[in-house]
């Protein structure tokens, strides 16, 4: 090519390569500053929307596992209000057995009676009170849905004099301590069945948190071998984007030369 002085071709090239240099530069500045390898969708697409799905993978898990470990409190709220009336019952059942004793007085039995109504009464309270998140959990009973794959949901029984079948209970009489006697041991087997139910929805509810516990670290895993920078190939990157641009505006200054040759031959 001759010596021209309109078009400086080498320096164009030089350019080109300068600022394609510069922007491998800034690419590597930037995934290191972010520790990410995708910073944009212009980084890579595909990996991109498939890292998006994993992470709408993780939320979603994070989110059940929160919803199910309501769950388990739930349970164990309620559990925690049978426990209470079991105590309160086999209470009763004592006080049944006794006064059942034929030797027993009729003030004797009254006085029985009266801790009997009592412990009724604080079995009520008890469903009434039991409470979460505002929630009446043994008045009613409850099927509480808890929004997760598998429709997984907590399933409790009513707990009150009334379902129990103790709140006409009277001491007053042997035989009607007799008859209390077979209605405590019913509410004990009622409550027990509802204590067990519950334990079983508990250990479920925690083996499925367990589940996707595994299912979020699997995929942040796929997430992160897609989105997540490798440094030490980002510093290699950074080093050789360093060299080419030091390169390319040592070449610039060289592609002056010949244009200024030119000048030269005119001066002559």
């Amino acid at each position: 090519m001759g010596l021209t002085i309109n078009s400086n071709i080498p320096a164009l090239g030089a350019d080109r390569q300068t600022e394609r240099a510069n922007q491998l530069l800034n690419n590597a500045l930037r995934q290191m500053a972010s520790g990410l390898r995708i910073n944009r969708a212009a980084d890579d697409a595909a990996g991109l929307a498939i890292a998006e799905r994993f992470r709408t993978r993780i939320r979603q898990g994070q989110m059940e596992m929160n919803n199910l470990q309501s769950g388990v409190n739930y349970a164990q709220t309620a559990e925690g209000g049978l426990s209470a009336q079991m105590d309160a019952t086999q209470r009763l059942r004592e006080l049944a057995a006794q006064a059942a004793n034929g030797t027993l007085t009729d003030d004797q039995r009254a006085a029985l009676n009266a801790e009997a109504r009592q412990l009724v009464q604080q079995i009520g309270d008890i469903a009434e009170n039991t409470e979460f998140n505002g929630q009446n959990i043994l008045q009613t009973g409850a099927n509480v849905p808890l929004g997760t794959e598998g429709d997984l949901e907590v399933n409790v029984a009513a707990s009150t004099p009334s379902t129990l079948g103790i709140d006409t209970v009277d001491l007053s009489t042997q035989a009607g301590a007799a008859a209390a006697l077979g209605a405590a041991d019913a509410a004990m087997n009622a409550i027990g069945e509802n204590r067990a139910a519950l334990g079983a929805q508990m250990n479920r509810f925690e083996s499925a948190i367990t589940q996707r516990q595994i299912g979020v670290e699997n995929a942040a895993a796929a997430e992160s071998a897609i989105r997540d920078v490798d440094i030490a190939q980002a510093t290699m990157n950074r080093v050789r984007a360093q060299i080419l641009v030091q390169g390319g505006l040592a070449a610039l200054i060289q592609s002056n030369v010949a244009p200024q040759n030119a000048l030269s031959l005119l001066r002559g």
